[in-house]
């Protein structure tokens, strides 16, 4: 049973009551209102939706109230050139310089003030608007899933690099990829790629051990076999991957480790301690489990001297793990130099077991997880345990962690997607102990987040696509438009027609059902198998309109759908999608090959196989098919349109 109860638990209770309750979330809000905590939300369908008073409570506590928040010592965010009525005082620059500013800065980048008056302020000196793609389209693709005939049972960054490869010389510009965050060193690796330990480093189960410079010195002949039968098998076993690719990256280290290597060694002088700290995290792990808090108890603070002590006695583990993401480095960046934009995706948060949260467990809240509220397509809402930041603990930091991750997100890619783009403006926080229902919004310092995005884009020369969909508070999506961040849509969801032109289309996404799961009424029996709930009327009407759309009878029967009625219901809705007006529009790789099964069924854990089905050939297979070869074709007609 659920320890924090929803509002409508209170009916029926006495008019006094009601009013000393009142009072009561009054004098709450009247404290935190301020920080950020909302009373409520308008859901979906329009209605107001009280934040429980218990909520209120428990939230409450976590912000520090005698700290004065107001504009005056918030961040101050300015652009180059351009005046500002409060840039007064002695300015340091990034680089160390410092000088007297009269209401100018020059030069981009993240500033420290001292005002007139003597308070400090984290100045972020920034372009107005980031650049902008061109009208085009890409792939989209989940990159664990996009095997070749020489992957080791996961896809991996040598197959991400050919697909860019066969993406560029079909005419896209881009591909976008699902998140490829570092995830924990165990025996049985996290499935999720939204839940990872580090969204700042790379997860080594991506590495291609047979292109890891050095390779050529060691036998991995037994562990390739090995690694290929495993392609065998659509279920992804990321155990067996990590116990071969494990193995085989040590041989390769035990090999290389003492070579001179002045490119390694300059990316690891670069990286510094947040390498080195993610690296003690890895060993640690290895011989404790991912989770810190289940550690022993003198190695749950980074800083303790039980932690130096155990970097001194297992510097060679240590140093094996900043080698691997070295490796995994080179090749994720040599993929993202194939010819088209990679847009990476970075996700709304970190495990709270993870390597993020260990070293940020002072700004984080574990009494709460991220999630979503319900809506007509997740009617219980959404949970997905991931400890959020605390909005005034990350000022306090000058917003560090925010800038490390935007910053390795775009390290090598050429675009980034930000997953629950809402995040930069309010978060839905749930209590551990409560129901997504039992939620309240957490407003962010919005305009110091979107200002470094705007700083790290320019730095890049990158472009950023949001993903808005579900519960969008009002003049979100206009502050988007406004300084060039691209929203994103799926078909699945909105009609086409009604996509912005400022935009990224799909035809679906990771949690939502492909087009032959649709045709086939293969996700509506998951969905019932599993119990969860859907607007049947709703689904079952998206489907007729599309087999109308191919001229494939609707009142066909479903186990009588033929590959043929498939591939047509396919083609249909790229045609449908093609001539959105979205500046972007991808193709989903898993309709190129006519799968069935969606990525991930949100709201499950072990109902269904989350973030483990490997498409059912390999990726070059169903890239250069026949099937893609139409809807490539069919892509093209509309996007070299000049619209």
């Amino acid at each position: 049973m659920n320890n924090i109860s929803s509002d409508h638990e209170t009916r029926g209770i006495s008019h006094s009551a009601t009013s000393a309750n009142d009072a009561h979330r009054g004098e709450i809000m009247s404290r935190v209102g301020r920080y950020g905590v909302t009373s409520g939300y308008v859901n979906t369908k329009g209605d107001w939706i009280k934040t429980p008073t218990e909520t209120l409570d428990l939230v409450a506590s976590r912000f520090d109230t005698s700290v004065p928040l107001d504009n005056e010592n918030g961040p101050l965010v300015c652009s180059p050139g351009r005046y500002h009525p409060e840039l007064y005082g002695t300015l340091i620059l990034e680089n160390g310089h410092h000088y007297r500013a009269e209401g100018l800065v020059d030069m981009p980048g993240y500033h420290i003030l001292y005002n007139d008056a003597g308070v400090r302020r984290f100045v972020i000196c920034t372009p107005e608007k980031i650049q902008t793609p061109q009208r085009s389209w890409g792939w989209q693709i989940q990159l664990y899933s996009a095997r070749s005939r020489s992957s080791w049972g996961i896809g991996d960054f040598r197959d991400l690099a050919l697909i860019c490869r066969i993406a560029a010389m079909q005419g896209a510009s881009c591909v976008q990829v699902s998140p490829v965050h570092a995830i924990g060193p165990t025996e049985h690796p996290q499935a999720s790629p939204y839940s990872p330990a580090s969204r700042i480093f790379l997860n080594v189960l991506h590495i291609a051990p047979g292109d890891v410079l050095g390779a050529e010195h060691v036998d991995l002949t037994d562990l390739a076999e090995a690694g290929c039968k495993l392609n065998k098998e659509r279920m992804i076993d990321r155990a067996a991957v990590w116990k071969l690719k494990r193995e085989a990256l040590l041989r390769i280290w035990k090999a290389v480790r003492n070579d001179p290597n002045i490119e390694r060694d300059a990316w690891f002088e670069q990286w510094g301690k947040k390498l080195s700290d993610f690296s003690t995290w890895s060993a640690i792990a290895e011989k404790y489990g991912t989770d810190w808090r289940k550690w022993p108890k003198e190695y749950q603070n980074i800083s303790s001297d039980a932690v130096a002590e155990f970097v001194n006695e297992n510097s060679d583990l240590i140093d094996f793990h900043s080698w691997m993401q070295w490796v995994a480095h080179v090749q994720y960046a040599a993929a993202c130099r194939e010819g088209v934009d990679v847009i990476a995706d970075l996700a709304v948060g970190s495990d709270s077991a993870s390597q993020d949260a260990w070293i940020n467990q002072d700004i984080l809240e574990f009494d709460f997880e991220i999630g979503a509220p319900p809506d007509s397509h997740n009617i219980e809402g959404q949970r997905w345990g991931l400890p959020p930041f605390n909005p005034q603990k990350l000022a306090e930091v000058d917003f560090k962690p925010f800038i490390d991750m935007v910053r390795a997100t775009l390290r090598d890619a050429g675009a980034m997607r930000i997953d629950h783009v809402m995040q930069l403006w309010r978060l839905y926080w749930v209590p551990v102990s409560g129901s997504a229902a039992d939620g309240v919004y957490i407003h962010y310092p919005v305009d110091a987040m979107l200002a470094i995005i705007r700083l790290e884009c320019y730095r890049q020369n990158s472009w950023v696509v949001g993903e808005d969909m579900g519960t969008v508070a009002g003049g979100v999506r206009e502050t988007m438009e406004e300084i060039g961040m691209l929203g994103n849509r799926s078909a699945m969801r909105t009609p086409v027609r009604e996509f912005p032109t400022l935009g990224v289309g799909t035809s679906s996404t990771h949690d939502q059902v492909t087009v032959a799961g649709l045709a086939t009424g293969f996700d509506v029996s998951e969905l019932k198998r599993i119990g969860k709930s859907a607007d049947w009327a709703q689904v079952e009407s998206t489907r007729q309109v599309l087999c109308e759309m191919a001229h494939v009878d609707p009142t066909k029967p479903l186990n009588q759908i033929t590959r043929d009625d498939i591939q047509s219901m396919i083609i249909e809705r790229y045609r449908m999608l093609r001539d959105a007006p979205s500046r972007v529009v991808l193709l989903n790789l898993d309709d190129a090959a006519s799968v069935k099964e969606r990525p991930n069924m949100p709201g499950t854990i072990d109902q269904y196989p989350n973030w483990r089905i490997a498409l059912p050939r390999p990726v070059d297979d169903i890239m250069t098919s026949s099937l893609a070869d139409e809807l490539v074709s069919v892509i093209e007609q509309g996007r070299k349109l000049d619209k």
